[in-house]
Protein backbone atom coordinates (compact mmCIF):
# COMPACT_ATOMS: atom_id res chain seq x y z
CA UNK A 1 0.00 0.00 0.00
CA UNK A 2 2.37 2.86 -1.31
CA UNK A 3 1.36 6.50 -0.82
CA UNK A 4 4.11 8.15 -2.40
CA UNK A 5 4.88 11.76 -1.62
CA UNK A 6 5.72 14.23 -4.75
CA UNK A 7 7.12 17.32 -3.05
CA UNK A 8 7.60 20.91 -5.44
CA UNK A 9 10.86 22.85 -3.82
CA UNK A 10 9.54 25.56 -6.22
CA UNK A 11 11.03 29.13 -4.61
CA UNK A 12 14.21 30.00 -2.79
CA UNK A 13 12.30 30.97 0.13
CA UNK A 14 10.57 27.73 0.44
CA UNK A 15 13.92 26.14 -0.06
CA UNK A 16 15.65 28.10 2.89
CA UNK A 17 12.86 28.42 5.14
CA UNK A 18 10.66 24.76 4.87
CA UNK A 19 12.48 22.22 3.25
CA UNK A 20 14.71 21.66 6.57
CA UNK A 21 12.12 21.41 8.63
CA UNK A 22 10.16 19.02 6.09
CA UNK A 23 13.17 16.72 5.59
CA UNK A 24 13.15 16.61 9.23
CA UNK A 25 9.77 15.84 9.66
CA UNK A 26 10.05 12.66 7.79
CA UNK A 27 13.10 11.74 9.22
CA UNK A 28 11.37 11.59 11.98
CA UNK A 29 8.59 9.53 10.77
CA UNK A 30 10.52 7.58 8.57
CA UNK A 31 8.80 8.46 5.45
CA UNK A 32 10.02 8.39 2.48
CA UNK A 33 9.66 11.00 -0.60
CA UNK A 34 10.51 12.71 -4.23
CA UNK A 35 11.53 15.82 -3.83
CA UNK A 36 11.08 17.89 -7.21
CA UNK A 37 12.99 21.45 -7.73
CA UNK A 38 12.89 24.43 -9.49
CA UNK A 39 16.61 24.65 -10.50
CA UNK A 40 16.92 27.91 -12.01
CA UNK A 41 15.64 31.83 -11.96
CA UNK A 42 12.93 32.43 -8.99
CA UNK A 43 10.45 34.88 -10.44
CA UNK A 44 8.51 34.40 -7.39
CA UNK A 45 7.39 38.38 -7.99
CA UNK A 46 5.55 37.06 -11.10
CA UNK A 47 3.40 34.31 -9.57
CA UNK A 48 0.36 36.13 -8.43
CA UNK A 49 -1.88 36.07 -11.59
CA UNK A 50 -4.77 33.85 -12.02
CA UNK A 51 -2.50 30.79 -13.29
CA UNK A 52 -1.09 30.35 -9.85
CA UNK A 53 -3.93 31.14 -7.66
CA UNK A 54 -5.31 28.20 -6.15
CA UNK A 55 -7.60 27.32 -3.43
CA UNK A 56 -7.42 29.74 -0.36
CA UNK A 57 -9.41 33.33 -0.93
CA UNK A 58 -7.55 36.59 -1.96
CA UNK A 59 -7.95 37.64 1.95
CA UNK A 60 -5.97 34.56 3.07
CA UNK A 61 -3.65 34.74 0.61
CA UNK A 62 -2.47 38.64 2.07
CA UNK A 63 -2.84 37.51 5.28
CA UNK A 64 0.04 34.99 4.77
CA UNK A 65 2.24 37.43 2.77
CA UNK A 66 1.79 39.93 5.76
CA UNK A 67 2.77 36.80 7.95
CA UNK A 68 5.80 36.15 6.03
CA UNK A 69 7.85 38.54 7.38
CA UNK A 70 11.61 38.26 6.02
CA UNK A 71 10.45 35.63 3.45
CA UNK A 72 8.30 38.59 1.92
CA UNK A 73 11.15 39.81 -0.03
CA UNK A 74 10.89 37.15 -1.66
CA UNK A 75 7.85 38.22 -3.64
CA UNK A 76 9.73 41.26 -5.41
CA UNK A 77 12.02 38.11 -6.89
CA UNK A 78 12.17 38.82 -11.17
CA UNK A 79 10.18 42.12 -10.85
CA UNK A 80 11.76 44.49 -8.41
CA UNK A 81 14.64 42.42 -7.61
CA UNK A 82 16.65 40.26 -9.74
CA UNK A 83 15.45 36.67 -9.70
CA UNK A 84 17.99 34.56 -7.43
CA UNK A 85 18.82 30.84 -9.33
CA UNK A 86 18.17 28.25 -6.99
CA UNK A 87 21.15 26.20 -7.75
CA UNK A 88 23.25 28.83 -6.84
CA UNK A 89 21.94 30.53 -3.99
CA UNK A 90 20.41 27.31 -2.38
CA UNK A 91 23.19 25.02 -3.46
CA UNK A 92 23.77 23.22 -0.11
CA UNK A 93 20.32 23.18 1.24
CA UNK A 94 19.41 21.40 -1.88
CA UNK A 95 21.91 18.86 -1.61
CA UNK A 96 21.07 18.10 1.80
CA UNK A 97 18.09 16.08 0.47
CA UNK A 98 19.77 13.81 -1.34
CA UNK A 99 22.99 13.59 1.41
CA UNK A 100 19.53 12.91 3.80
CA UNK A 101 19.12 9.98 1.42
CA UNK A 102 15.51 11.26 -0.34
CA UNK A 103 14.86 10.91 -4.08
CA UNK A 104 15.29 14.26 -6.07
CA UNK A 105 13.81 15.27 -9.69
CA UNK A 106 13.67 18.04 -12.04
CA UNK A 107 10.58 19.98 -11.17
CA UNK A 108 11.57 23.04 -14.19
CA UNK A 109 14.41 25.58 -14.78
CA UNK A 110 12.06 28.25 -14.45
CA UNK A 111 8.68 27.09 -13.48
CA UNK A 112 7.05 30.58 -13.67
CA UNK A 113 7.68 30.73 -16.88
CA UNK A 114 6.65 26.93 -17.54
CA UNK A 115 3.17 28.16 -16.33
CA UNK A 116 2.73 31.09 -18.15
CA UNK A 117 4.05 29.85 -21.82
CA UNK A 118 3.76 26.08 -21.82
CA UNK A 119 0.12 25.80 -23.26
CA UNK A 120 1.56 27.72 -26.81
CA UNK A 121 5.11 26.94 -26.32
CA UNK A 122 6.70 25.06 -29.18
CA UNK A 123 9.15 22.41 -28.85
CA UNK A 124 12.43 24.07 -29.51
CA UNK A 125 11.29 25.93 -26.26
CA UNK A 126 10.42 22.96 -24.36
CA UNK A 127 13.73 21.51 -24.92
CA UNK A 128 15.49 24.31 -24.25
CA UNK A 129 14.12 24.70 -20.66
CA UNK A 130 14.39 20.73 -19.80
CA UNK A 131 17.88 20.97 -21.09
CA UNK A 132 18.89 23.56 -18.76
CA UNK A 133 17.01 21.86 -16.12
CA UNK A 134 19.27 18.38 -16.50
CA UNK A 135 22.26 20.68 -16.66
CA UNK A 136 21.79 21.81 -13.71
CA UNK A 137 20.90 19.15 -11.66
CA UNK A 138 23.64 17.44 -12.61
CA UNK A 139 25.97 20.02 -11.74
CA UNK A 140 24.57 20.17 -8.17
CA UNK A 141 24.08 16.31 -7.69
CA UNK A 142 26.53 15.22 -10.06
CA UNK A 143 24.12 12.41 -11.87
CA UNK A 144 21.16 12.44 -14.09
CA UNK A 145 17.42 13.23 -12.72
CA UNK A 146 15.65 10.50 -13.24
CA UNK A 147 12.05 11.40 -12.13
CA UNK A 148 10.60 14.19 -14.03
CA UNK A 149 7.50 16.31 -12.52
CA UNK A 150 6.36 19.21 -14.25
CA UNK A 151 5.10 22.37 -12.26
CA UNK A 152 0.98 22.95 -11.96
CA UNK A 153 0.16 19.93 -14.47
CA UNK A 154 0.75 21.40 -17.26
CA UNK A 155 2.27 20.43 -20.33
CA UNK A 156 1.98 20.08 -24.17
CA UNK A 157 2.96 17.39 -26.46
CA UNK A 158 6.12 18.39 -26.95
CA UNK A 159 6.64 17.91 -23.56
CA UNK A 160 5.50 13.88 -23.30
CA UNK A 161 7.40 13.30 -26.12
CA UNK A 162 11.11 15.32 -24.97
CA UNK A 163 10.33 13.25 -21.48
CA UNK A 164 10.92 9.99 -23.17
CA UNK A 165 13.96 11.61 -25.95
CA UNK A 166 15.45 12.75 -22.55
CA UNK A 167 15.68 9.22 -20.72
CA UNK A 168 13.97 10.00 -17.48
CA UNK A 169 12.63 6.98 -15.97
CA UNK A 170 9.10 8.47 -15.19
CA UNK A 171 7.02 11.26 -15.83
CA UNK A 172 4.83 12.57 -13.18
CA UNK A 173 2.71 15.63 -15.18
CA UNK A 174 -1.10 15.12 -15.19
CA UNK A 175 -3.90 14.62 -12.82
CA UNK A 176 -5.47 11.06 -13.16
CA UNK A 177 -6.12 7.57 -10.75
CA UNK A 178 -3.30 5.45 -11.69
CA UNK A 179 -0.03 5.05 -13.31
CA UNK A 180 -0.35 4.21 -16.65
CA UNK A 181 1.85 4.74 -20.20
CA UNK A 182 0.11 8.09 -22.33
CA UNK A 183 -1.34 8.39 -25.79
CA UNK A 184 -1.13 12.51 -26.33
CA UNK A 185 -2.89 13.51 -29.39
CA UNK A 186 -2.55 10.38 -30.97
CA UNK A 187 0.96 9.84 -30.12
CA UNK A 188 2.30 6.95 -27.81
CA UNK A 189 4.88 7.56 -25.07
CA UNK A 190 6.50 4.69 -23.77
CA UNK A 191 7.52 6.19 -20.30
CA UNK A 192 5.51 5.58 -17.22
CA UNK A 193 3.40 8.04 -15.89
CA UNK A 194 2.77 8.68 -12.47
CA UNK A 195 0.15 11.32 -11.86
CA UNK A 196 -1.03 12.55 -8.57
CA UNK A 197 -4.06 10.92 -7.41
CA UNK A 198 -5.26 12.94 -4.71
CA UNK A 199 -5.69 16.60 -4.35
CA UNK A 200 -3.37 19.04 -2.39
CA UNK A 201 -4.20 21.15 0.52
CA UNK A 202 -4.12 24.29 -1.01
CA UNK A 203 -7.42 22.79 -3.21
CA UNK A 204 -9.13 21.95 -0.39
CA UNK A 205 -8.70 24.68 2.16
CA UNK A 206 -10.54 27.72 1.69
CA UNK A 207 -13.19 25.53 -0.49
CA UNK A 208 -16.48 26.39 0.30
CA UNK A 209 -17.14 24.41 3.78
CA UNK A 210 -13.10 23.32 4.08
CA UNK A 211 -10.95 24.45 6.81
CA UNK A 212 -7.47 22.80 7.47
CA UNK A 213 -9.09 20.08 9.06
CA UNK A 214 -11.94 19.62 7.13
CA UNK A 215 -9.14 19.21 4.84
CA UNK A 216 -7.53 16.61 6.53
CA UNK A 217 -10.76 14.64 6.81
CA UNK A 218 -11.29 14.66 3.66
CA UNK A 219 -7.97 13.25 2.56
CA UNK A 220 -7.89 10.33 5.11
CA UNK A 221 -11.38 9.65 3.27
CA UNK A 222 -10.13 9.32 0.17
CA UNK A 223 -7.54 6.53 1.30
CA UNK A 224 -9.01 4.66 3.68
CA UNK A 225 -8.10 2.46 1.15
CA UNK A 226 -5.69 2.25 -1.40
CA UNK A 227 -5.77 0.68 -4.95
CA UNK A 228 -3.28 -1.86 -5.36
CA UNK A 229 -1.75 0.84 -8.10
CA UNK A 230 -0.95 3.37 -5.33
CA UNK A 231 -1.33 6.88 -4.69
CA UNK A 232 0.19 9.52 -5.53
CA UNK A 233 0.48 13.44 -3.07
CA UNK A 234 1.52 16.43 -3.80
CA UNK A 235 3.19 19.11 -1.55
CA UNK A 236 3.83 22.45 -2.83
CA UNK A 237 6.51 23.92 -0.42
CA UNK A 238 5.96 27.76 -1.00
CA UNK A 239 2.16 26.68 -0.17
CA UNK A 240 2.21 24.39 2.14
CA UNK A 241 5.60 24.85 4.10
CA UNK A 242 6.43 26.39 7.06
CA UNK A 243 2.41 27.26 8.09
CA UNK A 244 1.21 24.02 6.95
CA UNK A 245 4.18 21.71 8.64
CA UNK A 246 1.99 20.38 11.76
CA UNK A 247 -0.99 19.89 9.49
CA UNK A 248 1.59 17.52 7.23
CA UNK A 249 2.66 15.69 10.32
CA UNK A 250 -0.57 14.91 11.24
CA UNK A 251 -1.53 13.68 7.52
CA UNK A 252 1.64 11.94 7.98
CA UNK A 253 1.10 9.95 11.14
CA UNK A 254 -2.84 9.22 10.05
CA UNK A 255 -1.51 7.83 6.72
CA UNK A 256 0.79 5.47 8.51
CA UNK A 257 -1.56 4.65 10.86
CA UNK A 258 -4.10 3.48 8.05
CA UNK A 259 -1.16 1.08 7.01
CA UNK A 260 0.09 2.97 4.08
CA UNK A 261 3.89 3.21 3.02
CA UNK A 262 4.87 6.75 2.61
CA UNK A 263 7.36 6.42 -0.22
CA UNK A 264 9.14 7.91 -3.33
CA UNK A 265 7.28 8.24 -6.57
CA UNK A 266 10.97 6.16 -7.96
CA UNK A 267 9.76 3.28 -5.36
CA UNK A 268 6.24 3.46 -6.64
CA UNK A 269 7.34 3.51 -10.28
CA UNK A 270 9.43 0.47 -9.74
CA UNK A 271 6.89 -1.48 -8.13
CA UNK A 272 4.52 -1.43 -11.29
CA UNK A 273 4.64 -4.08 -13.61
CA UNK A 274 5.91 -2.16 -17.11
CA UNK A 275 4.40 -4.70 -19.07
CA UNK A 276 0.95 -4.18 -17.42
CA UNK A 277 0.54 -0.87 -17.09
CA UNK A 278 -2.53 0.30 -19.29
CA UNK A 279 -2.66 2.99 -21.82
CA UNK A 280 -4.39 6.04 -21.30
CA UNK A 281 -5.43 8.92 -23.07
CA UNK A 282 -3.61 12.27 -21.73
CA UNK A 283 -6.06 15.87 -22.28
CA UNK A 284 -6.06 19.01 -21.37
CA UNK A 285 -9.02 20.33 -19.51
CA UNK A 286 -10.34 22.21 -16.82
CA UNK A 287 -9.81 21.04 -13.44
CA UNK A 288 -12.08 22.80 -10.60
CA UNK A 289 -9.79 26.24 -8.64
CA UNK A 290 -7.30 26.85 -11.61
CA UNK A 291 -7.60 29.03 -14.41
CA UNK A 292 -6.23 27.23 -17.59
CA UNK A 293 -5.90 23.91 -18.34
CA UNK A 294 -4.25 21.08 -16.60
CA UNK A 295 -3.00 17.90 -17.84
CA UNK A 296 -5.45 14.70 -17.09
CA UNK A 297 -5.56 10.83 -17.41
CA UNK A 298 -8.16 10.34 -19.87
CA UNK A 299 -10.03 6.92 -21.24
CA UNK A 300 -7.91 4.01 -21.44
CA UNK A 301 -7.14 2.09 -24.75
CA UNK A 302 -8.56 -1.50 -25.07
CA UNK A 303 -5.89 -4.25 -24.93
Amino acid sequence: MLLALRVEVDSLAAAHHALPSLLTTLQTTGAEASFFINLGPDRAARSGGPLFQVGESKLQRQLNRKQAGPKGMARLYGLLMPAPQLHKEAKQTLQSIAAAGFETGLLAWDRVSWVREIAGASEAWVEEELKAGLFAFEQLFGERAKGLALPQWRSNRAAFRLAQRLGFDYLSASRGSRPHLAVVEGEPVNLAQLPTTLPTLSELIGAEGCDEQGAVEHLLKLTQSVPLTGHVFTIQLSADGSKRLPLLAQLFAAWQAQGHELSSLGKLHRFQQRDALPWHAVQQQAWPGYQGLLTVQGAAFPN
